[in-house]
């Protein structure tokens, strides 16, 4: 059996976070409160004309009314068990803010998580639309059926990816769930963050580095490792590497002709993961 303050407590706690996210909005000005009531205006009531109404609450709660249409967004890609998927609109916004002001209503933990993801970040609520969108159509979670996701379940900061390539790269991303990963605020697939990564490591490859420096060359090293883990067998490979286009066996033929062939040996190999044929250059002293 639990008494009244110990039931209540989870409850004071979320309420205590949304209560802290008011901070946000003290220093905004008188126009950046309009320019946020006629987002609210347009995207739920889907008019210019309610900006009034929506004003008033952001004078007055703006954190619950935060969270209210954080609710409303979330609740649209990810409905409660036995609703179908809708839109929902300024009413839903307004009733939702009413009984969490009221305390009739306790936030729910991944609204609140989502709200304080936005704010954070200083994210917009198109952000938020997008990244819900994704998830509810990657399959990976079925709307409906009451599970919800949270924003560390399907995003991941670039701090946390040291042994990217060590775990398989934008696939060991999409194993563990990750749809986006989130780089100072800009959001990548796993498999366009794949490609950025790849261009930063190659530009390194390309250009002078330290050897000693062990950052460099542990990120070099698994790369490397996880490129060859990418190549198709040797049979299909082979396949692939003959009868190459003649524009290609041209471009090979003219850099022949102006790299220092002592130092450097050139040929054609499979770029990782897209099979694509590709001009390999390699320093003779350094084969990695």
């Amino acid at each position: 059996m639990t008494t009244n303050e110990e039931s209540d407590g989870p409850f004071r706690s979320l309420r205590d976070q949304v209560v802290a996210m008011k901070r946000v909005y003290e220093s905004a000005t008188h126009e950046m409160l309009e320019a946020l009531a006629l987002d609210y205006s347009e995207r739920f009531s889907e008019t210019n004309g309610k900006v009034g109404v929506y004003l008033k609450r952001l004078r007055e709660r703006p954190e619950w009314l935060h969270v209210a249409a954080v609710d409303a967004l979330v609740r649209t890609w990810f409905p409660d068990p036995g609703r179908r998927e809708a839109r929902l609109g300024g009413g839903w916004v307004i009733k939702k803010y009413r009984e969490y002001v009221e305390g009739q209503e306790e936030p729910p933990a991944e609204m609140v998580a989502w709200a304080q993801w936005m704010l954070n970040g200083g994210l917009t609520y198109n952000h938020l639309e997008w990244v819900l969108e994704v998830a509810a159509r990657s399959g990976s979670i079925t709307p409906g059926e009451g599970k919800r996701p949270l924003p560390h379940e399907v995003i991941i900061e670039t701090g946390r990816l040291q042994e990217f390539w060590a775990e398989g790269g934008a696939q060991g991303l999409e194993r563990s769930g990750y749809l986006f990963v989130d780089l100072d605020g800009d959001f990548f697939t796993p498999q366009d963050y794949e490609g950025y990564r790849q261009v930063a490591v190659n530009e390194v490859l390309f250009a002078p580095y330290d050897p000693n420096d062990a950052e460099v060359m542990y990120e070099i090293q698994t790369y490397l490792a996880w490129a060859e883990s990418q190549r198709l067998p040797v049979e299909e490979e082979q396949a692939l590497l003959t009868n190459l286009p003649r524009s290609l066996v041209q471009w090979v033929s003219a850099l022949g002709k102006r790299i220092d062939t002592d130092r450097y040996s050139i040929g054609v190999r499979l770029a990782p993961r897209s099979r694509r044929r590709v001009i390999e250059i390699i320093e003779s002293a350094n084969p990695a």
